[in-house]
């Protein structure tokens, strides 16, 4: 993961500096602002690069819950920098909307680095989704997408420079900016709930706990599943839940069952980190808890 990291940065670097560098040549605020966009790229690809080894330490008395959430805690400083980023683009491209005196055709080499930048971003995801499927990285996986939605974006902007030369209109250029600049304000603030979810101790698909009560139900002699509470631990989920048992059972019965519990969870969720089952006797709950989720307030 370390290597496919390493050439994400290298290659996100190059196209980054080349956009921003002809952006600024070529006088495209277009290709500028996807160049700005190429560098929160390689931002993230250092981030992944520092939180790898952090997350991979084992669980110790300071942190018995592992330190796979520094993923996280990364993910909400980046979404930070990603939309200072987005914001001065966007004051940028309005002052030259507001401004058309000054806005000239841009150069013609503009068209080719986005070009380039094309068929660079394309392989460089085909390369991260690749290697994240190998080793079964989700952070990896995630990079993929948004250098492919990278690419959708750098299509954008070669659509617009067309239309720039074609129609002759140069006021294009800043205006495909402006809706760049957006792009990339919604991605931070995107980053910025995601990543606080995990922070919060919430989940960011909530069908999970229907999953938990149906391998639950599976359990002919577990009943009545409820106070279930599931964080997220970086891509995994931790999981605390409360059954009901015949109460006339002995412990070692009503253990068993909540084994077979912990066990059909696990074959039913994907990526789970722990689970706690709490065995109570038939008809001893009730659904009224301050904290967790139970069949009925689903």
């Amino acid at each position: 993961m370390l290597r496919t990291s390493w050439i994400s940065i290298f290659g996100n670097t190059f196209l980054s500096l080349l956009k921003i560098v002809i952006g600024i040549l070529s006088g495209s605020l277009a290709v500028l602002s996807d160049g700005l966009d190429s560098a929160s790229d390689v931002v993230t690809s250092i981030v992944i690069l520092i939180a790898t080894p952090i997350i991979s330490r084992p669980p110790n008395s300071k942190f018995v819950y592992g330190q796979e959430k520094a993923e996280n805690v990364a993910s909400t400083i980046l979404s930070f920098v990603i939309f200072f980023m987005g914001c001065q683009m966007f004051v940028a491209a309005v002052n030259k909307i507001i401004h058309p005196e000054v806005t000239q055709m841009p150069a013609v080499i503009a068209v080719w680095v986005t070009v380039i930048s094309i068929i660079g971003k394309l392989l460089l995801a085909l390369y991260q989704f690749q290697q994240g499927n190998k080793v079964g990285s989700s952070m990896l996986k995630a990079n993929a997408v948004n250098m492919r939605n990278d690419v959708i974006i750098s299509a954008g902007v070669l659509l617009g420079l067309g239309f720039t030369f074609l129609l002759k209109l140069p006021i294009l250029d800043p205006i495909l900016a402006l809706l760049i600049s957006i792009y990339i304000v919604y991605s931070a603030i995107g980053i910025f709930k995601e990543a606080n979810v995990v922070l919060m101790d919430g989940v960011s698909d909530t069908s999970v706990y229907e999953k938990i009560i149906y391998a639950v139900e599976k359990i002919p002699e577990a009943h009545n599943p409820h106070r279930i509470r599931s964080r997220q631990i970086g891509n995994r989920y931790t999981v605390v839940l409360d059954i009901e048992v015949d109460g006339n059972l002995s412990l070692t019965e009503a253990h068993r069952i909540a084994q077979e519990v912990e066990d059909s969870i696990k074959s039913s969720l994907d990526g789970i980190y722990d689970i706690v089952v709490h065995v109570e006797p038939l008809g001893d709950s009730h659904c009224e808890e301050r904290y967790g989720i139970c069949k009925e307030n689903l």
